[in-house]
Formats: C-alpha cells, sequence, structure tokens
C-alpha cells in the first residue's frame, strides 16, 4: 500500500491513501487532493496507478510539477520522492510488507471455483507461482502465490475486477479464503485447503 504526506510549509498537513487508480490534484474543489494556494493549478496533477507502478503526471498546470527538485512531465514514483506543487510537497510512501514463509509453515492449495456460466462447477488448483485468468482486452488478472499467501493482481483491461462486489483497482490484493472474484461478469470463488 501506498500513500502521499501532504506537507505545507514544513507542517505536515494530513496523510492520503493511495487506493484507487487516479488521484487527481489540484486547487479546484472537484478535485481528489485540494491543495488550496494560487501556485497550484485547478486541475494541476494527477497520481495513476497501473501494473508498472505509480507515476505522478503534470496535467499541463502553469507553474509546473516537480519531484526531488527537478521538473517533470510524467515520473515513476519512488519509496521517499518528494513531489513539490507551488507551496506544498507530497512525500510518496511505500508501506512495506514484512510477510515471510516460515520454513516450517505446511503449504496449502489454493483453488479457483468457478461459480457461474458454461464452466461452473469447475476448479483449478493454483499450482503454477503465477497463474492468469480472463480475456485479453476485457480484463486479465493474475494470481500470484507467496508461500500460503495468493495475490491478485490487475494485469490489464477496460475495468478492474471486483471482489466480493466491490471494484478494486490497480494494487495487488491478498485473497482470503472464500473472496469471490468477479471478472467481467464471470464469478469465481478463491478457496484455500
Amino acid at each position: 500500500m501506498a500513500k502521499v504526506v501532504v506537507i505545507f510549509n514544513g507542517q505536515v498537513q494530513k496523510e492520503i491513501s493511495i487506493d484507487r487508480a487516479r488521484i487527481n490534484i489540484g486547487r479546484r474543489p472537484g478535485n481528489d487532493l485540494v491543495l488550496d494556494h494560487l501556485a497550484v493549478s485547478g486541475r494541476h496533477a494527477a497520481i495513476d496507478t497501473t501494473s508498472e507502478g505509480t507515476f505522478i503526471l503534470d496535467l499541463g498546470s502553469t507553474n509546473g510539477t516537480s519531484v526531488n527538485g527537478q521538473p517533470i512531465k510524467k515520473h515513476q514514483l519512488q519509496n521517499d520522492d518528494v513531489i513539490e506543487l507551488g507551496k506544498y510537497q507530497l512525500k510518496f510512501i511505500v508501506e512495506v510488507d514484512n510477510y515471510q514463509v516460515s520454513p516450517d509453515e505446511t503449504l496449502k492449495v489454493g483453488k479457483i471455483k468457478v461459480l457461474n456460466g458454461s464452466n461452473a462447477g469447475k476448479e483449478m488448483i493454483l499450482s503454477k507461482p503465477v497463474t492468469t485468468l480472463g480475456s485479453p482486452g476485457i480484463l486479465v488478472v493474475s494470481i500470484a502465490r507467496d508461500g500460503n499467501r495468493f495475490k491478485i493482481n490487475f494485469v490489464e483491461g477496460k475495468v478492474f475486477p471486483k471482489i466480493n462486489g466491490e471494484t478494486t483497482d490497480a494494487r495487488p490484493r491478498v485473497l482470503a479464503h472464500g473472496d469471490e472474484i468477479d471478472l467481467s461478469g464471470t464469478k469465481m470463488e478463491f478457496q484455500l485447503d
């Protein structure tokens, strides 16, 4: 999970979790992150998260956007990068996942069971390190195994998958036993035995 810490005149104002594919930043009230200062354009920049990473984009602002003191149009963000918009600084922080597989941990079997459509009832064991599901051009996800954890990742598509009826974003998400995955109307259940 990643977040930005909003700093103005050396004082932390707030923290914003990067919990969707795009976060719009600007002075106007309709932005996801409103920075009320005349040096910030109405629609100044955006933070985009894709399967390739998280990027800051300047949206043609009057005063520009910088990362670590360098002017940018588009920049892939790394942990501790500082984005500068007018008098504001946004510190990008990637929160580290410290999960490690214990050597004596018994590996469980991960499965996907199709719940609807012509393949309803069919099961697929997730035996490979990474399994890809979906239809290219419409929606493709991958499920990666890390010990007894299985993470679903958005790969490509016009829409994001839904998990338990909730639309997800481009960030990886750990699956729990019984989670229902909806890939453009094809529903599946994740099982961990």
